[in-house]
């Protein structure tokens, strides 16, 4: 089935991509084969813009209607910290929770403990620790001395904690540790980890194994606006791994390139672009971005000596979008070319081999040519893929999108804002509507794949020009050929629409997946938001609402068992009854009258309520249906444009739910 984005603006579909890459499509996974991968929908600079709303209703906010015989995973869950400061990664997330052999657990995330907006000059690692019984007070002040980010956590062997994090002002790499993980005061250093050049290292990566530590980092840009940095090895923005073998207290390698990621493949990194894992003395990092190639680079001797394979070759070898027109027939006209976003997760299966997961992302050069290297990229490009040291082939394979909640080949996004028809009716994390990957393995081999995505028809009570984003988890028991449903793990608390973001899932799977992720009332990112000057992804200013703090840090358990078996959060469950052989409903938008048509295999009561996006009652009827077709004629004449919801019973099955839209 093709999927469409419908924008309730004039409800205009816009560049549907129709098919899939043909050399992919055996190996798509089973329960997605038959989907479209949605790119370029909604093309925003040179490309046409989104036509201005024309609706004049009510605000859409479907997440207040009702959820009738929706099963959730068993999610133990708990709201372990804060942040006013919710940017949490540029692009990849680092390892932020870590769960030991004993049960305990150990969490880190960058926290803001005030709305101190613009600078957030408190911003520190937001740090708590579960003991085996309980979590720890909510923290309310950052670990660190001075104002820094990005804090990566790991345990040793020995017992010993670690938080790496930098210090973007001052250009250095802070690493506060104690001797006993959970217990005791941390004691931070600024020179253990070396910065490679002026302007420091930043935005680092940890991970452990026993009491080896390895850690990657990048350095700064030679056109940072403070602080700038030189070239490095010829880089501009050199992606840099260092090791520790004693659990941090010394490095005995700092700042190598590993293969591949080198000037023969780069002219330079950005921020978060990449992601490290490791098992004994197997360590493989993965780098990349929009515009660049994806490269894995792999070490079996604890990175004394790498070997590389290239996951995703962007088509222009070292694109310099100042120099390179993305011009692909010769016409004069740039055109967008598939690439990663940037958006990394790599994991290593109980055998050693890699798995690496990224964001789809098409891009292209500026018209005319930018001379600070600007290009374009397509908002609406959608699809998560994954890639294995097994693949032959250029490119990953489709394993989540967006999920058509009501299977009606749909997704719904609201209208745009009439005072800036410009906005993304999404929050605007420059990546794939579905990204920010994390990924671990069990003993068994089990994959388990968390991820955040646009969430359909489900839209923000405080921002009704955007929807949410929310984090789902699925698994594979087959090296990622075939996949189990997603379960939504945001859901509706306080039947409020939140986004979910920055999903971090422990590398240890004890019978439970461990993760932790923000939850936000404000979609997309709102930093810096003075109330003067809010960012202009967000139409309303975090801090200057009432009814919306900071963001909240949640942890949650997941039992293995339940991922896959769980539902959507819908208005009633999508499984037609053996009675029921279709249910449609036509034309759709719909504008005076619309028809909603049931074939059924039997005679049968049919009960049948539409409601609007706020779940209230606007059309009942109760009707004797027949063998065959049945057509249910509704006068829409009183009724506004938006979304709507068309819920058909029969008998004593099953109440079906779908969605419509009326255009005026």
């Amino acid at each position: 089935m093709k999927k469409q984005l419908l924008f309730a603006s004039a409800i205009l579909i816009i560049g549907i991509v129709n098919a899939q890459v043909s050399k992919k499509a055996n190996r798509i996974p089973a329960n997605i084969a038959n989907k479209s991968v949605l790119k370029n929908v909604t093309i925003y600079g040179n490309e046409p813009e989104i036509q201005s709303s024309n609706l004049s209703s009510a605000l859409i906010k479907s997440n207040k209607t009702v959820i009738n015989n929706a099963k959730t995973a068993s999610v133990t869950s708990a709201t372990i910290g804060s942040t006013y400061y919710d940017l949490q990664s540029n692009s990849s997330v680092g390892d932020r929770i870590v769960v030991n052999a004993d049960g305990t657990i150990a969490t880190a995330w960058t926290m803001a403990p005030t709305n101190s907006t613009p600078s957030y000059a408190d911003r520190g690692t937001g740090y708590n620790y579960f003991n085996g019984s309980t979590w720890g007070a909510a923290p309310t002040v950052r670990l660190e001395a001075a104002r820094v980010g990005w804090g990566n956590v790991v345990n040793t062997r020995t017992g010993k904690e670690l938080i790496l994090s930098h210090n973007a002002t001052a250009g250095f790499l802070s690493l506060a540790s104690r001797a006993t993980k959970g217990t005791g005061s941390f004691v931070e250093s600024t020179t253990a980890v070396p910065s490679a050049t002026t302007g420091g290292n930043l935005w680092p990566r940890m991970v452990s194994t026993g009491d080896t530590v390895y850690a990657i980092s990048v350095t700064q840009s030679t056109a940072a606006a403070t602080n700038p940095g030189a070239l490095y090895h010829g880089l501009n923005g050199a992606v840099c791994f260092s090791r520790s073998k004693d659990a941090g207290a010394t490095w005995d390698i700092v700042n190598t390139i590993p293969t591949g990621l080198d000037t023969s493949h780069y002219r330079g990194f950005g921020g978060d672009a990449y992601a490290i894992a490791a098992n004994g003395n197997t360590v493989v990092v993965v780098a990349g971005g929009e515009g660049k190639d994806l490269i894995l680079s792999k070490s079996i001797n604890a990175g004394a000596t790498w070997t590389f394979k290239i996951v995703h070759k962007f088509r222009y070898h070292k694109w310099d979008p100042s120099v390179t027109n993305t011009d692909t027939l010769g016409d004069g006209v740039a055109k967008y070319i598939e690439t990663n976003d940037g958006n990394i997760s790599v994991g290593l299966d109980n055998n050693n081999q890699a798995y690496v997961f990224y964001g789809n992302m098409n891009v292209k050069a500026a018209t005319p040519l930018s001379t600070t290297g600007a290009y374009n990229y397509a908002p609406s490009t959608d699809g998560l893929m994954m890639w294995k040291e097994s693949f032959a082939t250029n490119g990953g394979v489709l394993v989540a999108q967006i999920q058509d909640l009501y299977q009606q080949g749909t997704i719904f996004f609201p209208p745009a804002n009439p005072a800036d028809t410009t906005q993304l009716p999404y929050g605007r994390w420059q990546c794939s509507l579905t990204s920010y990957p994390s990924v671990a393995f069990d003993a068994s081999n089990t994959i388990y794949l968390s991820y955040s995505s646009i969430v359909d028809s489900l839209v923000s009570v405080i921002d009704p020009y955007k929807s949410v984003r929310h984090v789902y988890i699925i698994k594979s028991t087959d090296g990622g050929a075939t996949w189990t449903t997603p379960c939504d793990l945001v859901g509706l608390p306080n039947n409020l629409a939140y986004e979910g973001m920055f999903a971090s899932m422990a590398k240890r799977v004890n019978g439970f997946v461990h993760l932790i992720y923000q939850r936000d009332l404000a979609p997309g990112n709102g930093i810096p938001g003075t109330t003067a000057s809010p960012n202009p992804d967000q139409t309303i200013n975090e801090s200057a609402l009432s009814n919306n703090g900071p963001n909240d840090i949640i942890y949650l358990k997941i039992p293995v068992g339940d991922i896959g078996t769980c539902q959507q959060y819908l208005l009633g469950i999508n499984e037609l009854s053996s009675t029921v052989s279709n249910l449609n409903f036509y034309p759709n938008p719909a504008s005076s009258n619309g028809t909603i048509e049931v074939s059924l295999a039997e005679n049968a009561k049919m009960d049948i309520v539409v409601m609007n996006s706020v779940g209230q009652t606007v059309y009942t009827s109760s009707s004797e249906g027949t063998i065959g077709n049945n057509k249910v004629d509704i006068n829409l004449s009183n009724l506004s444009a938006g979304l709507y919801f068309y819920q058909v019973k029969i008998a004593n099955s099953k109440s079906v739910t779908k969605k419509f839209v009326v255009q005026k």
